[in-house]
């Protein structure tokens, strides 16, 4: 069986602040340090190399690298079970690029 996933990689500079949909999403910081805040959550998390934080499908997430980082969003692990995509995961790329908020220049999807 051939499962469709989509994987991104945001490459995020020193206080780059990105905002994620809403989805259940595992969230993997694969280079430096990045500060999550979740929407209608008292929870703050940092996220160092290494470490994953999996998002609830109502949350939507603010990240913030408190020092240049790759953050990897993937589908949860139960998104990947299905034979098709999970609606929200539709254009996730152009919702991503059109959700920046205050980015420097020249940061990139990867």
């Amino acid at each position: 069986m051939k499962t469709d996933t989509l994987t991104v990689d945001l490459n995020m500079p020193h206080k780059a602040l990105q905002s994620i949909p809403s989805g259940a999403l595992r969230l993997v910081c694969r280079e430096g340090s990045v500060w999550l805040t979740l929407d209608h959550d008292e929870r703050d998390v940092v996220l160092n190399e290494g470490d994953s934080f999996v998002t609830q499908p109502q949350h939507r997430v603010i990240a913030y690298a408190l020092q240049p980082a790759v953050l990897r969003l993937e589908p949860h692990a139960s998104a990947c079970t299905r034979r098709t995509p999970e609606p929200g995961w539709r254009g996730l790329a152009k919702r991503l690029r059109g959700a920046r908020l205050h980015a420097p220049a020249g940061t990139a999807l990867a």
